[in-house]
């Protein structure tokens, strides 16, 4: 068996976060996916099914290693599994358990924490590092652990790159595609909030707002109506960019544009392998304050910005530049991509899983009632905002980093969020 996996270049990125974020004092790039339980877990028999997990694939208790092309380390034997701890339930827990870093040199690269709480219910709190794997992958492990009727794919030794049909020489000039697009967009460089409170904590703090069956269903009806069947992503990626520079003009520090990094699946539709990877490409876009008057005119900005990327091939430029990248050392990439943008890599942290995994209805066969995935975000910008669909119903989680932005200001920009959806 090989004992080292590659990287690919998004899983590169994802560990560049993890190492900028540890060296400001954070908990590092990990993600949460945190279940509501209708009843109580047995302890004994989710350790004794980790166990067998973490024996059926070995990267999960790899190390990532290597200067100039990083690998996941595997280990030659099973080194005890993955970390499951048992609390009760206490104020603001769920908090103080996000901003618990994982010891990713010591190839901890999942945890789960079982919350018993009052009245037979209970909470699974789902950490893995987000080098590892992105949100739908975790959904998807989360349901082979808690379902013993779903059939565990068979182990990946592997976890290979889409494949490209360009040669080098065509691959080069795809990649500076890119590089000119974020030229271009330095002629008007977004302007970050940076630190603000700097005696807050360094932590991570978030928000979950749910709305009704018949909030989600007007919503659903607006993305139709403003942006085409399949715009519900592009309505929730317009109302937060609209919503920020209302934000940012309340607060006095209008930015000359503002950039978007929208994640683009490059997995065939419906599947999840490579599961231990991160197969998504960032798709780069700005917007300059005169296209966020309204929805409609952010809605038709973003549409020609993916329309153009898709006849110059973007998304296969954006990738094959982050495949380019992993031949550098960790600090050398963190310090381009700062320097890039000056340091503002993105003026809102966003992302739409879309609907949750349909399989995670049960978890060892205990009903779950309730759902929220959570992650990390850098300090610029220190907002953010995650969308998902649950049980039929939309759900935002609003993230924020207490130096930059005060919970007052995130209560209030998630109020306004919540009101331009319902009323775009």
């Amino acid at each position: 068996m090989n004992h080292k996996v590659a990287l690919n270049g998004c899983d590169y990125l994802m560990l560049g976060f993890d190492h900028e974020l540890r060296r400001l004092g954070y908990a590092g790039n990990s993600c949460q996916i945190i279940l509501g339980l209708g009843g109580r877990l047995s302890p004994e028999t989710l350790e004794r099914r980790l166990q067998r997990i973490a024996e059926h694939w070995p990267i999960l208790q790899a190390r990532p290693g290597g200067v100039f092309l990083p690998k996941w380390k595997l280990p030659r034997s099973s080194t005890g599994g993955i970390t499951l701890r048992t609390h009760r339930d206490e104020p603001q827990i769920d908090c103080r358990l996000v901003n618990e870093p994982l010891d990713l040199r010591r190839g901890e690269l999942l945890r789960l924490d079982l919350i018993e709480a009052q009245a037979n219910k209970s909470r699974l709190i789902f950490t893995w590092a987000h080098a590892l794997m992105d949100a739908p992958s975790a959904e998807y492990l989360l349901a082979l652990i808690g379902r013993e009727d779903l059939r565990w794919p068979p182990q990946e030794i592997e976890s290979p790159r889409p494949a490209s049909v360009f040669r080098r020489g065509q691959r080069l000039k795809l990649a500076w595609k890119t590089l000119h697009r974020i030229d271009k967009m330095c002629e008007a460089a977004p302007r970050s909030m940076g630190i603000r409170r700097p005696e807050a904590p360094h932590k991570l703090q978030y928000r979950l707002e749910t709305f009704s069956a018949e909030e989600s269903e007007r919503i659903r009806h607006n993305a139709v109506r403003l942006a085409g069947l399949l715009g519900a992503a592009q309505l929730h990626a317009a109302a937060s960019l609209v919503e920020l520079h209302r934000f940012h003009e309340r607060l006095g520090q209008p930015s000359p544009s503002y950039i978007l990094p929208l994640p683009v699946g490059l997995r065939a539709k419906g599947t999840f392998e490579p599961l231990f990877s991160n197969q998504v490409t960032m798709l780069m876009t700005q917007f300059l304050p005169q296209d966020l008057k309204s929805i409609e005119t952010a809605i038709a900005v973003l549409k020609k910005q993916m329309q153009e990327a898709l006849r110059s091939n973007l998304l296969e430029s954006g990738r094959i530049l982050s495949e380019i990248f992993r031949y550098l050392p960790l600090g050398v990439y963190i310090s381009l991509l700062k320097q890039g943008l000056r340091g503002e890599i993105c003026s809102l942290f966003y992302g739409d899983t879309a609907v949750v995994n349909p399989q995670l209805t049960s978890f060892l066969e205990v009903p779950i009632e309730d759902f929220a995935h959570v992650a990390a975000i850098t300090p610029s910008p220190g907002l953010g905002a995650i969308f998902y669909e649950f049980e039929g119903k939309l759900r935002m989680t609003m993230l924020q980093l207490l130096p930059v932005i005060s919970e007052d200001e995130a209560a209030s920009f998630a109020a306004g969020l919540k009101q331009r959806l319902l009323e775009p």
